[in-house]
């Protein structure tokens, strides 16, 4: 990210130092659900898990990770087993 904002002649003005300060205090968003979880709601370790855990994971990224885990409950349905 450095190197291309750096290396782009359009930005003339730029501060380094913030940028490195913003890019160190940046939180990687964290996915809140895991298998476990889904364990805890009914699902069984296998191809029905995996294709909920990645939908659910698609529906965070499309919120622009702004669900957390009780937003995403509404997407997990109840006693789903394989």
């Amino acid at each position: 990210m450095l190197f291309s904002i750096c290396s782009n002649s359009k930005n003339e003005k730029i501060n380094i130092k913030k940028l490195i300060n913003y890019i160190i205090a940046y939180k990687i968003p964290q996915f809140p659900i895991s298998g476990d979880y889904l364990k805890e709601h009914g699902y069984k370790t296998g191809e029905l898990m995996g294709k909920k855990l990645k939908s659910l994971e698609d529906e965070w990224i499309q919120s622009n990770f702004v669900m957390d885990k009780k937003m995403l409950n509404k997407f997990i349905g109840k006693n789903n087993k394989n």
